[in-house]
């Protein structure tokens, strides 16, 4: 296993994804508290000739997490969505997995080591940004919700794990890269939607609610109802949708 995540881990390098992700959500957890902090002035500097008197509240420290949550939310995941797919499915496009596939190679080690190195480098860039957010949130804000941060943290990367499952599912069973992609995006909306639906029973423990379930634990305080069981639903299907991923590519004929 080890071979296929050094080959995995310098493909990231010679890409520059080694630095570009930490980059990223770095400059997200910079700009997001101060987005918090100073929005609302910037806002009431640009009405003031509006002749409407628009009164905005202070900036707390819970807006610096929400708008931080968002942040990934909006733009992050939508870059780890087109990186994702490009990883897994990169060996293909290029016509090199012929080539490896004639040699002794576990294509369960294969897929698993890609999964494996992606993770690691969305884990390890989420925590250094959390530590610089957590910095300047306190040097605006004057405190932090450190724990309750880093559990909303946590719950979003299970949620991007469940993703990379997708856009692994997807890569297996696609040749194009643009289709591939579209079919992930598609994936992704049928969750988002299914998350709509919390009032349903059998839908309220879809992966898509755990980004509203680290949004409601950050403003309240307390951990939202259910979500231990989002959790286990999210990792229960990503472990299946990567189970059903090795198995198609195993079954896959690839001409030598």
């Amino acid at each position: 296993m080890i071979k296929y995540l050094k080959y995995d881990f310098l493909f990231l390098k010679r890409t520059s994804k080694l630095i570009v992700f930490p980059v990223l959500v770095l400059m997200f957890s910079i700009i997001s508290p101060l987005t918090a902090k100073y929005m609302n002035e910037l806002l009431e500097t640009l009405l003031i000739d509006s002749g409407v008197d628009f009164v905005f509240p202070d900036p707390v420290i819970t807006d610096s997490y929400i708008q931080y949550i968002s942040d990934l939310n909006e733009i992050i995941l939508f870059v780890v969505l087109f990186v994702a797919v490009s990883i897994f499915i990169r060996d293909k496009t290029k016509g090199l997995l012929p080539l490896i596939v004639s040699k002794p190679v576990s294509r369960t080690k294969y897929l698993l080591s890609k999964q494996i190195t992606f993770a690691s480098l969305l884990f390890v860039s989420l925590m250094i940004g959390y530590g610089v957010f957590t910095y300047y949130t306190y040097v605006l804000f004057g405190g932090t919700y450190f724990i309750e941060g880093f559990l909303a943290i946590i719950l979003y990367f299970v949620y991007l794990l469940f993703l990379m499952s997708i856009a692994m599912l997807m890569s297996v069973l696609f040749k194009s890269y643009i289709i591939a992609i579209i079919m992930t995006f598609l994936g992704y909306i049928l969750f988002t939607v299914i998350g709509a639906f919390q009032q349903v029973t059998l839908l309220m423990y879809s992966p898509n609610v755990l980004n509203s379930h680290a949004v409601k634990y950050i403003s309240t305080q307390s951990l939202p109802d259910g979500v231990l069981m989002t959790v286990i639903v999210t990792l229960l299907l990503t472990t299946g949708i990567t189970y059903l991923s090795i198995y198609l590519f195993k079954k896959q004929e690839i001409p030598t």
